[in-house]
């Protein structure tokens, strides 16, 4: 194949892409944003969980803040603890779960939610975001939970947390939104 071939080609799923992108700006899609509380701005991450949390909203998605405002209204939902509470929503609710890995209670989401999904037949994407301190770094956290994100379930970004740019993920989640919609030859699923 010539490089002239190709262009045209990728072109065409580009804008076949963006497309349906565009058809399910609307469609129903649910994110569950962790991280530390947008309450305390001071803390690594609040910032970036804070603009994130607005650029969902602003795209359409539906957000749910497990810590700030969700464990009081799981907690009536579910009436278990906070762990149990937090995987049964994303087990009925959720189609996406994005992490800012920045305090105890976000890495100890981490490792609960890596395992539940994991064992979950549900498709969820798993965005996890972690300061870039840590790249490259031997560590359980890299070689445990970050690995299984990447390799099997999402998608890990290391970034400086303090000033990341969203646009990466609110494109992902966007594609996504639509994709979740669509069987593999690109057509609507059947009942959604």
């Amino acid at each position: 194949m010539t490089d002239n071939f190709k262009k045209p080609a990728g072109d065409i799923f580009e804008k076949y892409r963006n497309e349906i992108t565009d058809l399910h700006e609307n469609t129903h899609f649910t994110v569950f944003l962790c991280g530390p509380s947008i309450k305390k701005l001071s803390e690594l991450g609040a910032t970036l969980r804070k603009n994130i949390h607005e650029t969902l909203l602003s795209n359409g998605f539906k957000v749910f803040l497990g810590e700030d405002d969700g464990l009081e209204e799981l907690r009536k939902k579910y009436s278990a603890n906070a762990q149990s509470n937090e995987l049964k929503f994303i087990e009925n609710h959720c189609n996406a779960i994005i992490l800012i890995a920045s305090s105890v209670g976000a890495y100890c989401e981490l490792g609960a939610f890596t395992k539940h999904i994991l064992d979950s037949e549900k498709d969820i994407d798993f965005i996890l975001l972690i300061d870039k301190e840590h790249e490259g770094k031997s560590s359980y956290l890299n070689s445990g939970p970050a690995a299984i994100v990447e390799h099997k379930i999402g998608k890990v970004f290391y970034e400086e947390l303090d000033s990341y740019d969203t646009k990466d993920i609110i494109e992902r989640l966007k594609q996504n939104r639509a994709m979740f919609f669509m069987d593999r030859r690109g057509k609507p699923l059947k009942g959604k």
